[in-house]
């Protein structure tokens, strides 16, 4: 389960908050709890490691974004359009995928994002249609975004620093 500050928790939000323009699907991030209603979409980050040294901050993370409907009343052809659909919100004002995810983050610097595989439609034993894809990224929590150094620390406005305290 993430921390509200931290990187993948982050990520997960920035990307969930993308798909805000699809219709009829839930969106889902590990946080949550208790079974999923269908259609829906499951993000899942997961911090692979450091780069460049321990401790740096700079993290390379794998987001899985699952989309899964049920077969017993969806048609594939309604199945594949609407992941389409979903696949199209990651690129949807024409910018690189790293950039739409970035646009969507106050607390988080994205450096890379890419879409690193995808899975294929299956349909597994509880008649559901399944597809994802894997999005690599490489991030760090953002020094600006967290409200302190948009402060200012003169004695005029001593009390927003007190404030912090």
């Amino acid at each position: 389960m993430s921390i509200p500050n931290s990187p993948d928790y982050q990520l997960e939000q920035s990307i969930a908050s993308l798909f805000s323009t699809v219709t009829g699907v839930n969106v889902y991030t590990t946080t949550r709890t208790g079974p999923k209603l269908f259609p829906y979409i499951a993000i899942s980050a997961n911090p692979v490691g450091q780069l460049v040294t321990p401790y740096s901050g700079v993290y390379d993370m794998q987001v899985s974004v699952d989309y899964s409907d049920t077969s017993a009343k969806v048609s594939f052809s309604t199945f594949d359009s609407t992941y389409l659909d979903i696949f199209a919100c990651l690129y949807g004002t024409g910018q690189s995928l790293q950039f739409e995810i970035q646009d969507n983050s106050t607390d988080l610097k994205v450096y890379m994002a890419r879409i690193s595989s995808q899975t294929p439609t299956i349909e597994v034993g509880k008649r559901a249609w399944r597809r994802g894809l894997v999005i690599s990224a490489i991030v760090t929590p953002d020094p600006t975004g967290d409200g302190v150094s948009e402060l200012d620390f003169s004695d005029y406005l001593n009390s927003q620093y007190l404030a912090v305290i």
